[in-house]
């Protein structure tokens, strides 16, 4: 009898394993099935769905007329949905596009009355009184034109040797081109602003004006005036380190001729983005390894808080003290919102968009109220941080109820691991809620990318930089990127110390007070 129950015992024992392995083997299908579904609805969203990241519950799509979630009767600015900006901002650029910009020249054509309208019926001859004014945009082809340097050549009339003399050949940024200042200029805010490749500018060229400008004649010249543009990028970069609040981010980039690695391996080109209110810089940095290094190496000497995500690329610059991280709320409200869009009734990817909602209608509310940086960070304290305290108890009460490697398990652990550094942006008006203006300006170079797809060398990934750091922040300082090029071309190749390089940065530089060697020819 004894041994039967022992027999039975083990028995017992045996199936509660087996019970357990089973059990175990249902969990790991059943998160192997959530990560499959979770790949399988985003590769359709991708190719078939809408890309944009507005989230509109599908289950609720009705707009809300009162939310007291958010912000209350204290608040007398109106609580707008996404597709009420969406609309008010459409009709602000509807009603902007019904006039032309003031710096456009005008031309005034006076349009005459037909002769046999001028004459009264009482025989007097009808005198102009006003006029019926109407604007129309007029494009005139770009001019080529060559222009042909003449330099004086001075000698003695009396025939005396050794007292001739030639003028000065004019400084050029390249002494050996064919080309001015201008050309260059167009070639580089062409290929970096414009997008277009240097195959197509070639070609349009030969085509439209006749006249052959090669590729590699357009490559080289990019490349080699870069040099002489660095001290400007230099000067750009002190204003980034020198300041408290900074940005960045990262993208890959393809260079074919690259020593010690094959042309499929990618490289990265960093975006810095900071300093203080009117001198800001945008800056593109090219590095292929040991990227923890450079991107510490590259503040070196800053102090303060640095938007970014939670790459660990970044991990070197927040163990010494005084650099503290923002991290970015738009990338962890970005893991939650696929699944909350593949999601039926109200789960927890959906509750999770709720809390993202509410804070980024306060953020809305003090950008459309143009706060200073005080008032915002008043507002954040009042209405924001309770947000985020109710959020992160949700994250903790219900993290233990979900697949820690699914979709949904990685999106709850992302941010309970990197809490502090969502929460920063509490303790400073000046910081934002995400890394979304950084990724505004690391669009742009990505967009390019997509057509000239690569870098040949090297020397021309960091000419790439360059070239784009300085188009980028004249257009954050409101500058046209061809005029601000010409400018800073003709005047590079006179810059002898400091305050010259100093006069020719974005915050600086007047377009206006001189104009280029061609107007002035």
């Amino acid at each position: 009898m004894l041994t039967s129950k022992k027999t039975l015992q083990l028995q017992v024992e045996d199936l509660m394993q087996e019970r357990d392995v089973l059990l175990e083997k249902c969990k790991q299908s059943e998160e192997a099935y959530t990560v499959l579904m979770h790949q399988l609805k985003e590769m359709l969203r991708h190719r078939f769905g809408q890309k944009f990241e507005r989230y509109v519950d599908s289950d609720n799509p009705q707009l809300s007329l009162y939310d007291d979630n958010v912000i209350d009767e204290e608040i007398v600015a109106p609580e707008l949905d996404d597709n009420v900006v969406d609309i008010q901002s459409h009709q602000r650029r509807k009603k902007a596009e019904k006039g032309f910009a003031d710096h456009l020249p005008r031309k005034e054509v006076t349009i005459p009355v037909a002769q046999h309208d001028k004459t009264c019926e009482c025989g007097c001859q009808k005198k102009v009184i006003s006029h019926a004014v109407h604007e129309r945009l007029n494009y005139l082809p770009p001019v080529y034109e060559v222009i042909i340097e003449r330099r004086e050549i001075v000698a003695c009339p009396k025939g005396c040797e050794g007292e001739m003399v030639t003028a000065d050949k004019p400084k050029h940024i390249l002494p050996k081109a064919k080309f001015t200042a201008s050309v260059l200029a167009h070639i580089i805010v062409s290929k970096f602003d414009d997008r277009q490749p240097f195959y197509h500018l070639e070609k349009k060229s030969k085509k439209r004006a006749d006249f052959t400008l090669s590729r590699q004649t357009m490559a080289r010249a990019t490349i080699e005036c870069s040099d002489a543009l660095q001290p400007l990028v230099n000067l750009m970069k002190d204003q980034v380190i020198d300041y408290d609040v900074g940005a960045l981010d990262a993208t890959t980039l393809q260079v074919l001729n690259e020593p010690g690695r094959p042309a499929t391996r990618k490289s990265y080109v960093y975006l810095f983005r900071g300093g203080t209110p009117g001198k800001e810089a945008v800056l593109y940095e090219y590095n292929a390894t040991d990227h923890k290094h450079f991107v510490n190496d590259w503040f070196a000497g800053f102090s303060g808080t640095l938007h970014c995500d939670c790459d660990p690329f970044f991990d070197l610059l927040f163990t010494p003290s005084g650099v503290n991280p923002s991290f970015c709320n738009a990338h962890a409200r970005r893991k939650f919102e696929p699944i909350a869009n593949a999601t039926q009734g109200n789960g927890l990817a959906k509750q999770a968009m709720a809390f993202y909602k509410r804070i980024y209608r306060i953020e809305r509310h003090a950008k459309n109220e143009k706060m200073s940086a005080i008032q915002r960070n008043d507002l954040r304290q009042q209405r924001t941080k309770p947000i985020m305290e109710e959020f992160k108890q949700w994250l903790d009460d219900h993290y233990p109820t979900v697949l820690p490697k699914s979709p949904l398990g990685r999106a709850f652990a992302y941010c309970l691991k990197h809490w502090d550094g969502l929460c920063e942006f509490l303790n400073d008006g000046r910081l934002e809620a995400g890394n979304n203006l950084t990724e505004q300006e690391i669009k742009p170079f990505v967009i390019a990318r997509k057509n000239f797809m690569f870098a040949n060398s090297v020397d021309g990934a960091k000419a790439l930089c360059l070239h784009f750091s300085l188009i980028r922040t004249a257009k954050r300082h409101q500058l046209d990127p061809y005029r601000y090029y010409v400018k800073v071309l003709e005047a590079i190749p006179h810059c002898e110390t400091i305050e010259d390089y100093e006069a020719l940065l974005p915050w600086n530089i007047d377009l206006e007070k001189v104009g280029t060697v061609e107007q002035a020819a």
